[in-house]
């Protein structure tokens, strides 16, 4: 091959290499635009996931929000109406010095006795709440409560040991049992039993009585508690109660017995007092320093909650890690007006409480908020009005 030729191939294959390379690779402009591409396109996608990551969390929050509401109005919904209990109709008596009511013979062999009591004046000294008998009684001396039943065990508001009646004009639970059940006593024959008296010294209390019960067993310290806080559901079918006068009728002088025993009384001049009346005034805790000791739902008014107070929630404590909330009780009226009823917010005791259980979520202002409503006319559940989440 010629000098010429060779030159000529040698130069083509030259160009052809250089070519090659060209289209072989990118340009640094193109290079950098491809990068500012893809950078753009990890921004958003991290963007995307990042907002799916915060909507799943806050799901998550949401979620244990919820079923915390849930089981702290469980919990609060399980209380009674009012301290005095959660009958429908609830009545009680009156009496003013000279009032009682006559019960006669209950039952040789009482060891147990309860009464709810608000007292007019806590100043005056030895006044019979109770005749047992012609000689044994129940009496509050200046506040503090007495009895000559045998070894006395005195409960108040479900405390055993007590015998203080604090304040006027305030309902207190009481109970008396002949000793304990580790050390019993000797049981009362309760054959003529009075109210507001006793049959030997005439009738002295000025005060109020509901719910008087006698028993013919020594009723254990939860027992008491449990009693205290809700009513007796179905007293025919216990065998030991031998007397529970409910005071529920509101007019007449018959004060029915509904334990199996029928030991009606009859009242002379006691008048009866109607359900709001009788209940509470203030909303809030009335001595009470736990949750286990709340009895009524208005003991939870404006309590806040954290972590330490979710022991023995149904849902387990251990969901509820840095959530809290705070609970608010208030009276309402039903409003029979218009379709359908509506509740309405009222400055006096009536026979509904709205119970408001808010929980805030972690890292935000929102909350969550669910309400119910807990009525005095029946033993009643869980009944929700509306469960809203809102701010």
């Amino acid at each position: 091959m010629n000098a010429p030729l060779q030159l000529l191939l040698q130069q083509d294959i030259y160009m052809r290499i250089i070519k090659s390379k060209h289209y072989s690779g990118f340009a640094i402009v193109e290079v950098l635009v491809a990068t500012v591409v893809l950078a753009i396109g990890f921004i958003e996608l991290t963007r995307a996931f990042s907002g799916i990551s915060s909507v799943a969390v806050r799901a998550v929050a949401m979620t244990r929000a919820s079923n915390l509401n849930h089981a702290i109005m469980e919990r609060v919904m399980s209380n009674s109406f009012d301290a005095k209990g959660n009958e429908a109709g609830d009545y009680s008596l009156i009496f003013d010095g000279s009032d009682y009511v006559d019960v006669g013979n209950v039952f040789d062999g009482i060891q147990t006795i309860s009464f709810w009591l608000d007292v007019d004046d806590i100043g005056t000294g030895n006044v019979n709440i109770l005749g047992l008998n012609n000689s044994e009684y129940i009496r509050i001396n200046n506040g503090t409560l007495q009895s000559n039943i045998d070894d006395p065990t005195f409960y108040v508001n479900g405390v055993q040991g007590v015998t203080t009646v604090g304040s006027a004009d305030r309902w207190y639970h009481i109970a008396i049992t002949t000793g304990t059940t580790a050390d019993p006593g000797t049981a009362v024959n309760a054959d003529n039993v009075q109210i507001g008296r006793l049959a030997a010294t005439g009738a002295t209390f000025s005060g109020a009585v509901d719910e008087v019960r006698l028993w013919n067993d020594i009723r254990t310290a939860d027992e008491i508690l449990t009693n205290y806080k809700i009513g007796i559901s179905n007293p025919f079918s216990d065998s030991n109660l031998k007397l529970y006068l409910r005071m529920n009728r509101g007019s007449g002088d018959i004060i029915y017995d509904h334990s199996a025993s029928m030991v009606h009384g009859s009242k002379t001049g006691a008048a009866w007092t109607n359900a709001s009346a009788s209940w509470s005034a203030t909303l809030g805790r009335e001595g009470e320093t736990t949750w286990s000791g709340n009895n009524d739902v208005d003991d939870f008014h404006t309590l806040s909650f954290i972590d330490s107070d979710y022991t023995g929630l149904d849902a387990g404590s251990d969901n509820f890690t840095g959530i809290g909330g705070r609970i608010y009780v208030k009276y309402v009226s039903l409003n029979t007006s218009g379709v359908p009823y509506t509740f309405d917010d009222s400055a006096t005791p009536t026979d509904y409480k709205q119970i408001t259980v808010k929980i805030g979520l972690p890292g935000s202002t929102d909350s969550t908020e669910l309400n119910a409503i807990k009525s005095s006319k029946s033993s009643q559940g869980y009944t929700l009005t509306s469960a809203p989440y809102g701010n």
